[in-house]
């Protein structure tokens, strides 16, 4: 059983159907796909899911700003075609986007070349490049030992390329989870 999961749609390394057989060959029985801001991996993992006889919960793991803190809410049986869920996460990426912008200015700033492209052989899905994807990047280019030394370096709070980011509140993110007929769960606490 893990509710909580993370495919290419997000800053996972494995495509849906890929998390979904190790799942499998692991004796998971029940995955939840939480990826980040999106539920464009779903299909896929149910389709996967079929084939490998495990029961898929659709999810998604949604970004908020709750007292001037980032929190992220895990959303559990959603309906991924819900019209607000899905207006909500579009906002959300929409501000991702956003904010790699200003990563990359910032690196180049620092004389690290080639992040935008970088960051994208990360990432599968071109709205949700994250810290994450950078974070390879600068690994991939020797700049760094490994993600944590990036984030401690680089892209955590207070370094020189971590950029501030005000994300859909709380409440508006678990009214679009409870809105598609989900749970709402606070993600590592």
């Amino acid at each position: 059983l893990d509710l909580h999961t993370h495919a290419t749609f997000a800053d996972g390394t494995l495509t849906p159907g890929e998390l979904v057989a190790r799942a499998a060959r692991r004796s998971g029985a029940v995955l939840a796909l939480t990826d980040h801001d999106d539920t464009g991996g779903l299909e896929a993992a149910r389709a996967a899911a079929a084939e490998h006889h495990i029961r898929l919960i659709d999810g998604v793991e949604i970004s908020v700003t709750w007292h001037g803190q980032t929190l992220h809410v895990v959303g559990l049986g959603v309906d991924p075609s819900d019209s607000a869920l899905q207006a909500g996460l579009a906002a959300t990426r929409g501000g991702r986007a956003d904010r790699a912008g200003k990563i990359i200015a910032a690196l180049e700033a620092l004389g690290i070349t080639g992040s935008r492209d970088g960051a994208q052989r990360y990432a599968s899905n071109p709205q949700l490049i994250g810290r994450t994807h950078f974070a390879r990047f600068l690994v991939g280019q020797g700049v760094v030992k490994d993600i944590k030394t990036a984030f401690k370096r680089f892209l955590g709070g207070g370094q020189p390329c971590y950029v501030p980011h005000q994300w859909a509140t709380l409440g508006a993110a678990v009214s679009w989870i409870n809105g598609s007929g989900g749970a709402a769960v606070l993600a590592h606490p």
